[in-house]
């Protein structure tokens, strides 16, 4: 009969009691320090993501708008200009919309580890919510217009496209 020998190192119980305590009163320690300052990082993620957004929109807005106003307005012209000012207009709107998409999601991402912070602080909990609910529904007004938009502008390339078919 062979024996099976042990080889896990057992760690003594009084050194494990002081790491936990070590452990414990660093949370203690930082919990504090950390819950008035992250209320109000997160009012400042929040003002910087809806002014981000907000100039997002703007861009996004003006952009759609040019490209409806321009395919309307090409309709009857020659094929050739029409998309020389059609693809002008797209690369423009394009490049805004992915111009700012990089700074939204590092502003989201920002805000996220902030609120988790909070969260995880247990400070502030009646005032997070009342602080992200306005910015949910501004956000979402402002994606529903943005998207109005450019289905306009999609239906009126559409539309200079057909007047080309007939």
């Amino acid at each position: 009969m062979r024996r099976v020998l042990n080889t896990r190192r057992k760690v003594p119980m009084n050194k494990l009691a002081k790491l936990l305590a070590v452990a414990a009163a660093g949370g203690v320690v930082a919990v504090p320090v950390a819950s008035g300052a992250d209320l109000d990082t997160v009012k400042s993620d929040i003002s910087q993501l809806q002014s981000h957004a907000t100039a997002r929109h703007d861009a996004v807005i003006a952009d759609a708008q040019k490209l409806a106003a321009d395919a309307q307005a090409a309709v009857g012209g020659t094929r050739k200009e029409a998309m020389a000012t059609i693809k002008a207009d797209r690369a423009k709107l394009k490049s805004d919309r992915t111009s700012a998409a990089a700074t939204l999601k590092a502003d989201r991402a920002k805000l996220k580890a902030d609120v988790a912070a909070v969260r995880a602080a247990k400070a502030g909990k009646g005032q997070l919510k009342s602080l992200l609910k306005p910015l949910r529904a501004q956000l979402q007004q402002q994606r529903a217009e943005v998207k109005a938009a450019l289905q306009a502008a999609h239906a009126a390339v559409a539309a200079l496209r057909a007047s080309f078919k007939k």
